[in-house]
């Protein structure tokens, strides 16, 4: 379903034509939701869009806001992907390289005990 994308696609289109400017809070996701008519799950998506996008930063506990400037991703920095400069993702958590679990599980292992 891309229909969070079309409305990313939008937010993304006033940002560029300066109806929401740097360091504006957009509104929080329910209210966003219920004024798009959607559902809360697909304002998230719209969000995570925005912020995958740079167009956007959320601060826990403070909202999301619109990003002061565009990000310029450096050729070979580190929180950049080589083949499109897009920003590496850091959301997630889960095992990277095969494996990697099975690897980790004896190390992490005494973390457990009380």
């Amino acid at each position: 379903m891309d229909d969070y994308r079309r409305i990313a696609d939008r937010i993304a289109a006033d940002i560029g034509r300066g109806r929401l400017r740097p360091g504006q809070r957009l509104p929080p996701q329910r209210a966003f939701a219920r004024r798009h008519g959607v559902a809360a799950s697909t304002a998230g998506r719209v969000y995570a869009e925005l912020v995958r996008r740079g167009l956007v930063v959320g601060e826990v506990g403070r909202g999301t806001f619109v990003r002061a400037t565009e990000p310029d991703p450096q050729p070979g920095h580190a929180l950049t992907e080589a083949a499109d400069r897009a920003p590496v993702n850091l959301e997630l958590n889960y095992p990277s390289a095969p494996g990697q679990a099975e690897l980790l599980a004896p190390a992490l292992a005494p973390l457990l005990r009380p």
